[in-house]
């Protein structure tokens, strides 16, 4: 009943939904979902899966469904299995791909700029003086923007995946497996890398104004208002407020639920941040050395592999040409990976966020709420129902939703805390003996192991992952489980976690190496580890639930594995 209660139209029953593969999506989602977010975020989801999958006329799948079970989400895999539709298909995607080739660039800025303008023409900053009418109006462009955001994720993630694909392909003709030809792609600049340089400069910042000492002597919660009483933390601020405006709309944890706050809201996690950037600058740590090493080290990596194609497999400028073209296509539908979710997942998310909070303090007004985020516990049906009657007579509207909205957040905020203790499982329907869809490998890190699981609680002391980022670290694990914990991290510590998004990573300035339970080649956490040069094993499935805080870990990015070397 709890998933029910969130969206009946969208409750897994697995009896009736047997004959789908359905997958637990720790990777984007490893909390149980708000109703909120299920019916907005969720619901687009699949929505822009599908829309995209016809417009770009993907070969394998008209895309997936997604569902919620026990509190959890699920995708729900789909394939095409007539061979003359997929390829009709294939033609039609491979035109696609061509063109992509040589102009992805323009391709990609045409999508980016509508997502732009589409959050600009919210004006999200004057909700709260709208109208309860003109705001139930703005409510639904939100979601209407959000939408449309996710349908145009996946016409740009299906063609840029497909060109990954084929690059890959391309490399292991030449002897160039996976672990080795990332190394040509990365270092290459976009909003990420951006928000990292400037939140470096900030702690750099701190230092050089002599406002160190207040920041590591200060608790969290009294920082700001001591910055506030000397000038130089006023100087500060107001160039973090600039900061914020730009880079703080980062739903801080899982950014397919709106749920979350962000860093604009709840800034103590980017302060801390801050402080612990401190040590790394004691250390003699550098952000623009390190990124210098990373761009030389992939101009290296370039020039030896150049020099073999020449001098071992005979190539002609002809030939060195084409792989050029090929190389530079794969570099920037790589740093797309990073780059679309800074205004995508994060960005479209945040602006939903933003409208659905000033809803939320609309219906605080009118006594239906406690608190603003209440208003998440409600699906955007309901809210839409309340504000619309709302907007036909205020006294009625909230008189008739006090003994109704109340009990029922009351209740569906202890239902969320229940599926925290559900036992969710990883797989659920018609799963298969073995997985072929790639992009399940890549981004989601399925392989036939994780389909049939030798024991996902069963604490070991030898993991096994994918070579996310190259590099060898041993060390102290800290293991982090959400945002609130990311203050825990302490420089030169290994990260251990559920998985990564864009709002995690600082986190990378800090770490000397990071495993994940989710996730494959192309998850956030293994493109973030090689931009920063540290090791990385994603797709573990099993070391948050084997690996505790202090214990020292070995982590091989080369071969893949982590090992536990001394129980804390």
């Amino acid at each position: 009943m709890i998933d029910r209660s969130m969206s009946a139209l969208r409750t897994l029953r697995p009896q009736v939904d047997s004959h789908l593969f359905w997958f637990r999506d720790d990777l984007h989602q490893p909390y149980p979902i708000s109703p909120m977010g299920m019916t907005t975020i969720q619901k687009h989801h699949p929505w822009g899966y599908h829309v995209a999958a016809e417009q770009t006329q993907l070969p394998p799948s008209k895309g997936a469904y997604v569902k919620v079970f026990k509190g959890r989400v699920y995708l729900g895999f789909t394939l095409i299995d007539d061979p003359a539709e997929i390829g009709a298909r294939a033609k039609k995607f491979g035109k696609l791909i061509e063109y992509c080739k040589d102009h992805w660039a323009e391709y990609y800025r045409k999508h980016i700029n509508e997502i732009v303008k589409n959050i600009k023409d919210l004006h999200i900053e004057k909700a709260d003086g709208l109208s309860t009418t003109k705001l139930l109006a703005h409510v639904k462009q939100a979601e209407e923007m959000n939408r449309r955001a996710w349908e145009i994720h996946f016409i740009l993630m299906y063609p840029a995946d497909g060109l990954y694909l084929e690059f890959e392909a391309y490399c292991k003709t030449l002897g160039l497996e996976e672990k080795d030809f990332v190394t040509l792609l990365k270092g290459f600049e976009g909003m990420p890398a951006k928000t990292d340089e400037e939140l470096w400069k900030l702690a750099r910042l701190a230092v050089s104004s002599g406002l160190k000492g207040i920041f590591e002597h200060t608790p969290p919660e009294k920082l700001w208002a001591a910055l506030e009483k000397k000038p130089a933390g006023k100087q500060w601020l107001k160039k973090f407020k600039a900061f914020l405006s730009v880079y703080g709309n980062r739903i801080s944890a899982a950014h397919l639920d709106v749920l979350f706050p962000t860093w604009k809201e709840s800034p103590a996690p980017v302060l801390e941040t801050v402080i612990t950037f401190f040590r790394r600058m004691e250390g003699g740590w550098d952000l623009a050395a390190a990124r210098t090493d990373v761009i030389r080290m992939r101009n290296d990596a370039i020039a030896a592999f150049e020099k073999t194609l020449v001098e071992e497999k005979g190539f002609k400028p002809k030939q060195m040409k084409e792989f050029r073209r090929f190389l530079k296509a794969a570099q920037q539908i790589y740093a797309y990976q990073e780059d679309h979710g800074f205004y995508i997942d994060q960005g479209c998310t945040a602006a939903l966020h933003y409208s659905l909070m000033a809803a939320g303090r609309r219906l605080q007004k009118y006594g239906l709420l406690n608190q603003p985020e209440d208003v998440f516990y409600l699906t955007f049906s309901e809210l839409v129902e309340v504000l619309d009657d709302l907007t036909r007579d205020e006294k009625i509207g909230a008189y008739h939703h006090i003994a109704l909205v109340p009990p029922l957040v009351v209740e569906r905020k202890h239902d969320r805390e229940m599926s925290y203790e559900a036992d969710a499982p990883l797989t659920v329907g018609n799963v298969p003996k073995t997985m072929t869809d790639p992009i399940a490998i890549k981004v989601f890190g399925i392989i036939d192991d994780v389909l049939h699981p030798k024991g996902e609680k069963k604490v070991v002391e030898r993991l096994k992952g994918f070579p996310g980022a190259p590099g060898k670290a041993e060390g102290p694990a800290r293991v982090i489980l959400n945002f609130e914990d990311f203050p825990s991290l302490k420089a030169g510590e290994i990260l251990v976690c559920p998985y990564t998004g864009t709002a995690w990573t600082p986190l990378f300035m800090k770490i000397s190496a990071v495993v994940t339970d989710t996730g494959g080649m192309l998850t956030h956490a293994a493109i973030a580890a090689r931009e920063y040069g540290i090791a990385a094993v994603v797709g573990t499935w099993n070391a948050t639930n084997s690996i505790r805080n202090g214990d020292i870990i070995r982590v091989d990015g080369d071969a893949g594995t982590v090992d536990v070397v001394k129980r804390a």
